[in-house]
Order: structure tokens, then C-alpha cells, then sequence
């Protein structure tokens, strides 16, 4: 389940212009660099994104100059919350890379993590060297990371080479796949499911209901309104990351207890979820229209009026 890290780089505003260049270099090697004038859309709560991204990316730069080094404001606000993303890695992991554009003086803060020098022949190189090697570890963990972000023209075809590509199962179009070997914990008086291969944590159960798209929206709100669990941070998951959840053979927790078939119980997902979540929404679209959901009944995933109901089970990563 390879795919392209996105790289979040955290800059000075002075240095727009120089980072703005690492941006294109680092996406002509293939990875997904994330830069806020460039990511951010008009509109956005544009701190919340960049709080958001910072927890999910699997790699900062903190990119340094002598513009940023004694700078305040956002970018010491950036560096504290990659510095807590930092603390809950393991210690072979690479995630907070600090990246001099310039001869400066390095940070106190970020001194004992080894730094490239940009601007020297070989500094890119080595960078990629480094988010390279920095994905092998993570992979080596059993660590898996799924695309995050909604897209608005999710097609078929698309959707089945990202089947085939993460080895998820779908009934119809990825027959073969094996799907994820899931560490699920229960967690907050078993309200949560965390589960530690892909970093996500789910609702253990959902909506009791089912919903239209745009009630399902309202619904991940009152969540955030609510601080549900504790967090501000819930939304509805991609297809990649609902799929993630897919089983490849029915996981029937009635039949081993009693011996007896249930279909209403017969679900592709794992049995420490709840059973009345049969088929989900997620947040990528395939037209502005129609809304892609799964369906842990028949072990697929489809495109479905954005009027009709599904239930929800909303998503955050930890």
C-alpha cells in the first residue's frame, strides 16, 4: 500500500518565493506538498487547515532562513504542533525535518534533529533521501497513509486503480484484494475505535439514521460543536480511508455466538463496529450531484444521489 507522503512546509512569508520552488521540485519527485497560498481555498478557516494538515501529513519542513529563525507568530505556532505530532512517533520515525534555505542559525527547539542545507549542490537530494527513507520506516512499521482530502470528480476508473493499488477489497471491482491487517483498540469507554495501522479513529458506532448528504455535513458539525469525545477535529472520511475499513470475508459475531446465521449482522467490517452503520457516507463526490458511499453489507462502494440517506460514521486521525 505504497503511495506518495504529503509533505507539509511550514516557511516565513519573506521566503515565499524560495519555497514556492521547493514546492514544484518536491511534486516533480511525486510527493504531495502541501504550501497555503497554494492549498487553502478561498473561504477556508484557514488556521484550522493548517492545524488539520499538520496532524495528518506524514512529514514537516520547517523551513528556515534568517527572515524565520526569530520570527513569532504563525510559523512558532506550526512548529509547537509538529513538535506534539513529533512526540507521539516512534523514535526511528522521520516526520520533522528542518530545511536551512540560507546560512542561519539553527533553532533551539529544533537542534536535535539533523537539518539539510538547501541551498548547498546536493541539499535536495539529500531531502529526498530523507522522505524516502522516512516512508520505508513507516511502511516497515505497518503503517499505512490514506488520502485525506475530498475530491469533487472521483471517477470509476479512478477508484479502481486506487482498489488495486492499496490492495482494498470491493466486491465488484477488486475481488482479489486482501484489505488491511487492522490494530484496532477500543478506546474512551469504547466510544472510539483507534485503529494503529493507518492512524485513524472512527465512531465506534454513528448516526442512528440514515441522512442525506447535506444532513450528513450538519451532523459532523454538531459533532465538532459538541467536541464529541473531546474533539473538534471530526469529518467524513474519503472513500480511500472507508474503504480502508472493508473486510475481505463477512464478519458474522452473531454466528460464532450462537451458532446461528444472521444476515442482518453479515458485514464486511470488523465486529467491534457497530452493525446499524451498514452503508456510509464519505466526503468524496462524483459530480456535484452524486456523493460516494460503502456499503458494508455487500462489501462495495458506489456514487449515490446526494438526496438520498445514508448513515454516517465520522473520522478523525490521531
Amino acid at each position: 500500500m505504497k503511495k506518495l507522503a504529503e509533505v507539509f512546509l511550514c516557511y516565513a512569508r519573506q521566503d515565499a518565493a524560495l519555497v514556492s520552488a521547493l514546492y514544484d521540485k518536491l511534486s516533480l519527485a511525486g510527493f504531495q506538498p502541501f504550501m497555503d497560498t497554494k492549498d487553502i481555498l478561498p473561504g477556508e478557516d484557514w488556521k484550522q487547515v493548517l492545524i488539520n494538515t499538520i496532524r495528518k501529513a506524514p512529514f514537516f519542513l520547517a523551513c528556515l532562513s534568517n527572515n524565520s529563525v526569530d520570527k513569532r507568530g504563525v510559523i512558532q505556532e506550526e512548529i509547537r504542533e509538529a513538535l506534539e505530532v513529533w512526540r507521539r512517533k516512534l523514535d526511528s520515525d522521520i516526520y520533522l525535518i528542518p530545511v536551512r534555505l540560507e546560512e542561519c542559525r539553527m533553532p533551539e527547539t529544533l537542534a536535535k534533529f539533523q537539518w539539510v542545507d538547501l541551498f548547498q549542490t546536493n541539499g535536495f537530494e539529500q531531502l529526498e533521501i530523507a522522505l524516502v527513507v522516512g516512508m520505508e520506516r513507516s511502511w516497515s512499521n505497518g503503517q499505512i497513509c490514506l488520502r485525506y482530502q475530498p475530491l469533487d470528480d472521483l471517477h470509476e476508473d479512478a477508484v479502481k486503480l486506487m482498489l488495486q493499488r492499496n490492495d482494498l477489497y470491493a466486491r465488484d471491482w477488486n475481488r482479489l484484494g486482501k484489505g488491511i491487517l487492522h490494530r484496532y483498540q477500543l478506546c474512551n469507554n469504547d466510544e472510539l475505535i483507534l485503529d494503529e495501522t493507518t492512524g485513524l479513529i472512527w465512531q465506534q458506532s454513528g448516526s442512528k439514521n440514515g441522512m442525506a448528504y447535506v444532513q450528513a455535513r450538519q451532523y459532523i458539525n454538531n459533532l465538532n460543536n459538541q467536541s464529541f469525545a473531546g474533539c473538534s477535529d471530526w469529518r467524513l472520511p474519503t472513500l480511500e480511508e472507508a474503504m480502508s475499513l472493508m473486510e475481505a470475508t463477512r464478519k458474522n459475531e452473531d454466528f460464532y455466538k450462537s451458532g446461528s446465521y444472521n444476515k442482518n449482522s453479515d458485514f464486511f467490517i470488523d465486529s467491534l463496529f457497530d452493525r446499524n452503520q451498514r452503508y456510509i457516507w464519505t466526503s468524496d463526490k462524483e459530480s456535484a450531484r452524486r456523493a460516494w458511499y460503502v456499503n458494508f453489507n455487500k462489501g462495495t462502494c458506489y456514487y449515490y444521489n446526494i438526496s438520498l440517506y445514508c448513515y454516517v460514521r465520522a473520522v478523525w486521525v490521531g
